[in-house]
């Protein structure tokens, strides 16, 4: 199969490598050809003209920095460029209203294409091994299946652009979180002169506590393990705590705000994953 990567920055570059070593042929164009080098040197064919490229190439895989790129080269570009039936899998980080204007698009010339943002790092894609969610027609995942599979060590079918781009923006909104959760508790921490690589421990040892409740989460089970009550007596402590250092914590508080409203409405006994099933069925606030 010849396939043309579009993009060829580190993520874009690793997935190419990664596709050179299991036999497939590659073209690649990038805006900055020198960022071409390094790929021609492992064997890709560089291109100057991306209109060139997307024609004569059987896949073009797109690794763009955002929308407003993706509409110049994606939408712009590649697509009115492409055969009819040729595969185009956007594999940048988008928005799902852009994933979905390029579907349509795509649709309208006969094109098949997936949505297909990557989890994981550049590690992961050059050995193969990212979590990739496609999302598309049928038809065009099947088509693309095998060089999916030789891009991830995970593949799951979203069925839709949109629900492949809300699943990596939820994905990474949760590392944001998570990383600002981190930065102030670490804060915390540290004004109370607790050694920094046991507050980085008993950090790490939380995350994997949540990742524990997957299963309770899929079937809804609210069945006490730990209660919302006790774990909001808690997080009452940390306030406490918290001002007493005068820790600027703000998403600790809000996290606060939010277990107290839970609560109210009934959950106390419930395990506090309770609180996380009640936030999923709130209703949309009206701007």
């Amino acid at each position: 199969m010849h396939v043309g990567i579009v993009g060829t920055g580190k993520m874009g570059s690793a997935i190419a490598r990664n596709l050179l070593d299991r036999g497939y042929r590659i073209s690649a164009w990038n805006v900055d050809r020198g960022m071409m080098d390094p790929l021609v040197a492992a064997g890709a064919t560089p291109f100057e003209n991306l209109e060139e490229l997307v024609a004569i190439v059987d896949v073009v895989i797109t690794m763009l920095w955002d929308d407003a790129v993706a509409r110049e080269i994606s939408l712009g570009r590649i697509i009115p460029s492409a055969r009819k039936g040729e595969l185009v899998i956007e594999s940048s980080t988008l928005s799902p209203m852009m994933y979905e204007t390029l579907a349509e698009a795509a649709a309208q010339r006969g094109v098949d294409f997936l949505a297909c943002p990557v989890f994981g790092s550049v590690d992961g894609a050059r050995a193969g091994t990212l979590t990739l969610y496609p999302g598309g027609n049928s038809q065009a995942f099947d088509r693309g299946r095998d060089l999916l599979n030789a891009m991830g060590s995970t593949v799951k079918f979203t069925g839709s652009p949109a629900a492949s781009g809300h699943l990596k923006l939820a994905s990474n909104a949760m590392l944001g979180v998570a990383a600002d959760s981190i930065g102030e508790l670490l804060n915390v921490m540290g004004r109370a002169g607790v050694d920094r690589t046991l507050a980085v421990d008993t950090l790490v040892n939380a995350l994997e506590r949540v990742a524990t409740k997957r299963q309770q989460l899929v079937e809804r089970d609210t069945q006490t393990r730990f209660s919302a009550g006790a774990l909001l007596k808690d997080l009452r402590l940390a306030h406490a705590a918290r001002e007493r250092l005068r820790a600027n914590t703000p998403l600790m508080d809000r996290a606060l705000a939010e277990f107290e409203s839970a609560v109210e409405t009934g959950v106390g006994n419930e395990d506090y994953i309770a609180v996380a099933l009640a936030l999923e069925r709130a209703e949309v606030v009206p701007r």
